[in-house]
């Protein structure tokens, strides 16, 4: 998943960036929100963390033009812990959820993994099986049956991204695009190593990833699996 952080405090980013990519979440960081909305138009996200504690104003305001553009990413704000008016004023405003600070980054990752797989209010199981394979987006885990199957981080980010569009087309750019931030440097052919290695470790279990010439892949798999293997 893509999360993009609008912060203009660099010690709040470098707290949170980490743990986020640890998960297997592609990260982009702006340090405005008036820098966001290019972001936004130019790229594809699954949610936002916006931090409040130094201009609240200023982001309040970004999230209401936001929300009355119809845009409907999961947004998560990260408050001071005596900003009671900013976090009630930021729910009215079309907020998802809110932290306050200080927090435990770990709670981050967590709520950032529940807003997303709710899509804003559109509900997305949490464990979903396609062909023989049992994907839990909370654990983060993925099972053949009753034998787990280890994937890195990144792995993970592609199976999960070709889980939520099966059957479908997904270029090699749109991948790339979906599991990397702005500073991370992965040449496009990397995406067929990742591929290649989920072909191996996935080999066996009703679960296929085929290679469209010229287009990128498409996630295949038995046909009475396709319903329960949606987010």
């Amino acid at each position: 998943m893509k999360i993009l952080i609008v912060c203009d405090d660099e010690s709040v980013s470098a707290r949170i960036l980490p743990p986020l990519r640890e998960a297997g979440h592609a990260v982009d960081i702006v340090d405005r929100p008036v820098e966001a909305d290019a972001v936004l138009r130019g790229g594809h996200f699954d949610g936002i963390v916006l931090d409040l504690q130094r201009d609240a104003h200023a982001g309040l305001e970004w999230l209401r033009g936001l929300r009355q553009r119809r845009v409907r990413l999961p947004v998560l704000i990260l408050t001071a812990p005596d900003a009671v008016d900013a976090r009630i004023d930021a729910i009215d405003a079309g907020a998802d959820d809110h932290l306050d600070a200080p927090f435990d980054p770990r709670e981050l990752v967590a709520r950032c993994g529940g807003l997303i797989r709710g899509n804003g209010g559109v509900s997305r199981a949490d464990v979903v099986t396609c062909g023989e394979l049992v994907i839990d987006s909370r654990k983060r885990e993925v099972r053949h049956g009753s034998v787990p199957v280890e994937l890195t981080p990144r792995e993970w980010s592609i199976l999960e991204y070709l889980v939520l569009h099966a059957g479908t087309a997904v270029t090699k750019e749109r991948l790339l695009r979906a599991i990397t931030g702005w500073d991370e440097q992965l040449a496009p052919n990397a995406i067929e190593v990742y591929v290649s290695r989920l072909r191996t470790k996935l080999s066996g279990t009703g679960t296929r990833i085929s290679t469209l010439r010229g287009i990128g892949y498409r996630l295949e798999q038995p046909e009475e699996s396709l319903q329960n293997a949606h987010w």
